[in-house]
């Protein structure tokens, strides 16, 4: 049991040693991942400042160069301005398109739609789209002004259709097209799927006087740029594995879909398990890009570098080999106390020349059979034996002789008594013999008989031959004694009745060279 709980007490040892090296090093890792992700959030952020500021260059510089007065044909100037569109869209890749919008009032109109059919061609109408089928609206519902798409830079077949769409029946622009009339500024549209096949937005701005909104008059000139949303999110082959981006709109009416949004792959429950949920969130300073960038990173496992995975095993492992180098050593010390405590058990209840119990020994299971019988009414017997003409031997041929007979005497005891009795020393020549579950008297006597007939059996030792007698005393539990002391008294007595009255003239042995 103690060794169980010694073993059990090792295991728990080294695996709260592991887990506190592991947190240690969990935690330098966690703080540097910590570290890191602040520089990477300045980082993007710094970065999708810069888009923004970039953003608004472009549609400054198109804003100067549509209000530009001029004495250049018309021809000219189209000519000037596609070519000035094909260098912006060469030095910026975010930009898709660059749009002019005009505001038409309903008495307007006809001469408007002359306009646009004679320079753009005939299929060219005001119209609007659907919102959820993009289903062509064709005439459109009378109203008191129309801001419809003029042009198109550059022009190609998936935007042609727009021309002539009308921005005020445009559900993904009119927000932005109602900022621009109440504020006189830029505003930016909610991100919504291009017909260039990518997610976009548009930058809307006015062409016309700040002046125009104090005097209580409406902007009569507009442009648009349309942009590829995720051109925001800088394209950093640096970024770590698990990081999510996203880009949204500070405008409460804009913040339900993100610009952009980069979600990381969902990784196991048990990866992230006890690790920090890290969050940022930057506001860009722009009025007409109100842009809120947001990160997020979910730390795990994959926060530790294979050198460090590797110094936690090997440590792990280090101690785990400590410890049970430790609890190989505890066990060989313990079982080399046992075994010393159990050679000195030994010596304190055995006889050390013949091996057989000592008196202690004896009276201790003559004490556990005496109250196993109480319960069971069974008998048991005591034997008390006394070797005839011992002394003369060891005054005749040393105490060396003398202690090899009584080895031999032990030993032919022992091969005549059952494995379940006692045999042991008292001392000298003496032995006593516990025989439990006694049915008869006959059983002890035959046993008596046998102890007889091998004891006085010659015995050769060194060269010599000795004949010994032996006297036996029996005495039964209870009849003859309900305590140890009695059982022995009354054994010992009939063992001095059993003796022959020839022992004393008989002292000395007979030899047989």
């Amino acid at each position: 049991m103690r060794n169980r709980l010694v073993t059990a007490a090792c295991i728990l040892l080294w695996l709260s040693l592991s887990i506190l090296m592991g947190m240690a090093i969990v935690s330098r890792a966690v703080l540097s991942a910590e570290h890191e992700f602040d520089l990477i959030a300045q980082r993007l952020s710094e970065q999708l400042a810069q888009r923004v500021l970039a953003n608004e260059t472009i549609l400054d510089s198109y804003a100067a160069f549509a209000t530009l007065d001029g004495t250049r044909s018309k021809l000219l100037e189209q000519e000037q301005e596609q070519a000035f569109v094909q260098q912006l869209l060469g030095r910026y890749p975010q930009l898709v398109s660059l749009e002019r919008i005009d505001r038409v009032t309903a008495a307007e109109l006809p001469a408007w739609q002359q306009r646009m059919m004679a320079r753009w061609g005939q299929d060219v109408r005001l119209h609007a789209y659907a919102a959820a089928s993009q289903h062509r609206i064709e005439p459109l519902p009378a109203q008191a002004a129309y801001y419809p798409i003029v042009s198109i830079l550059p022009l190609n077949a998936a935007v042609r259709p727009l021309l002539a769409a009308d921005l005020s029946h445009d559900p993904q622009l009119q927000q932005a097209l109602h900022e621009v009339l109440r504020l006189g500024r830029t505003a930016m549209s909610a991100p919504f799927q291009l017909r260039e096949g990518v997610r976009g937005y548009i930058l809307l701005r006015p062409l016309d006087d700040a002046s125009l909104l104090l005097r209580g008059l409406s902007p009569q000139h507009f442009i648009a740029m349309v942009l590829k949303a995720d051109a925001l999110c800088p394209r950093d082959a640096a970024l770590p594995a698990g990081l999510s981006i996203q880009i949204r709109s500070r405008q409460p009416s804009l913040a339900g879909q993100p610009y952009v949004r980069q979600d990381a792959p969902q990784s196991r429950v048990l990866d992230g398990l006890g690790f920090p949920h890290l969050r940022h969130e930057r506001q860009i300073a722009s009025d007409t890009q109100p842009l809120t960038l947001v990160l997020d990173w979910q730390l795990g496992w994959f926060v530790l570098s294979p050198f460090e995975q590797i110094i936690l095993i090997s440590m792990s492992l280090l101690l785990l080999s400590l410890l049970l180098l430790g609890l190989r050593f505890y066990h060989s010390m313990l079982h080399r106390q046992q075994r010393r405590e159990s050679h000195l058990f030994y010596l304190a209840n055995h006889d050390r020349l013949t091996g057989l119990a000592n008196r202690n020994l004896f009276y201790d299971r003559l004490q556990h059979a005496t109250s196993r019988l109480n319960r069971n009414g069974r008998r048991l017997a005591v034997l008390f034996l006394d070797m005839d003409r011992f002394k003369p031997i060891n005054d005749s041929y040393g105490h060396a002789i003398g202690d090899k007979v009584l080895q031999l005497i032990a030993a032919r005891i022992q091969a005549i008594m059952r494995a379940e009795d006692t045999v042991a020393r008292l001392g000298g020549d003496e032995f006593v013999l516990l025989m439990e579950d006694v049915e008869s008297n006959r059983e002890a006597d035959k046993v008596v008989e046998r102890l007889k007939q091998a004891i006085q059996q010659p015995y050769e030792v060194e060269g010599h031959q000795i004949h010994l007698g032996v006297s036996i005393g029996v005495a039964y539990y209870p009849e003859d004694g309900m305590l140890i002391d009695e059982l022995l008294d009354v054994a010992d007595r009939k063992m001095y009745g059993d003796k022959p009255l020839d022992v004393s003239r008989s002292a000395v042995p007979c030899e047989v060279q």
